[in-house]
């Protein structure tokens, strides 16, 4: 009997010797890492600003309503940030804050000057204001500060710059407009090159006006009405912008990868829609573009 059971205890015996030989020589293994899981960002996307009950709907909040949502987003927790800060973030690595949120403007007009930014003080928030080159230039041309209809000057473009609170970007010099030929779309007949050609001419020329304007830049593209194409996207990377807006509606995962800057997602403040109900939608999670 114990003859029989010798060549199995050694086998047993040599065995155990090896695995502890493994377990000693091989190096422990490092523990799994996770991807990046990035931070989340709602932007809201406002337009107008206006007193009068009749004018106010889907693109046109009243102050009242805007200082009532300043003063909610504050409540729940909110801090505000501007394009730069998420360039800071992306490519230098800088911190953003625990539970950020971007404050949009889009088309300028003169009442995100007249009712807009003594709010943006009042409550210590930053904001983006995106300017048509064609509507600040006719109210350079021409002044004329009726907050009702009128939209920036020059002037009052670097006006808000120089605040601090207020970060001035491209939404196109005169392609805010759906006439074919005169949109950010292509029109029929256009060449390819033709329609890369009238795209650039035309962002270049914003980008000169607001730099002498405000000194700075800008960084990001915003797609007047949110409508953009294949080739706009390419061409706006090309003329080295960081970012984009566009008028998806979604929240946005912020990672160290500079795509993720491209075709951001806002929610459009409408006047109608219950507070409550509209800050719920910043808090869903991020989705893919």
């Amino acid at each position: 009997m114990r003859k029989k059971w010798r060549p199995l205890g050694m086998l047993l015996l040599f065995c155990g010797v090896l695995l502890v030989g493994l377990s000693l020589s091989e190096p422990a293994q490092p523990a799994s890492t996770t991807a990046d899981p990035g931070v989340s960002l709602p932007i809201i996307m406002y337009h107008h600003v206006l007193k009068d009950p009749s004018r106010q709907g889907e693109y046109v909040v009243s102050p009242q309503m805007l200082e009532e949502d300043f003063a909610y987003l504050k409540e729940l927790g909110y801090e505000s940030v501007v394009v730069q800060d998420l360039i800071a973030y992306v490519q230098d690595g800088a911190p953003l804050p625990e539970k950020p949120i971007m404050i949009t403007f889009d088309d300028g007009y003169l009442s995100n000057l007249v009712y807009a930014y003594p709010l943006l003080e009042k409550y210590d928030l930053k904001a983006v204001i995106s300017v048509v080159g064609t509507f600040c230039q006719r109210y350079t041309d021409e002044p004329d500060n009726n907050p009702a209809y009128a939209q920036l000057s020059w002037d009052q473009v670097g006006q808000l710059s120089a605040t601090g609170r207020v970060e001035i970007q491209n939404h196109s010099y005169n392609l805010h407009q759906s006439q074919q030929g005169a949109s950010l779309q292509e029109a029929a007949g256009e060449s390819l090159d033709q329609y890369r050609s009238r795209l650039q001419q035309d962002l270049s020329l914003n980008q000169r006006l607001i730099e002498q304007a405000t000194g700075k830049r800008p960084t990001c593209m915003t797609y007047p009405f949110g409508r953009t194409t294949d080739a706009a996207r390419q061409l706006v990377q090309e003329m080295g912008f960081s970012a984009s807006l566009s008028c998806y509606e979604r929240v946005n995962r912020i990672t160290r990868d500079p795509a993720c800057l491209f075709d951001l997602g806002r929610f459009n403040r409408a006047a109608g829609l219950n507070r409550a109900a509209f800050f719920e939608l910043l808090a869903a999670p991020p989705k893919e573009p």
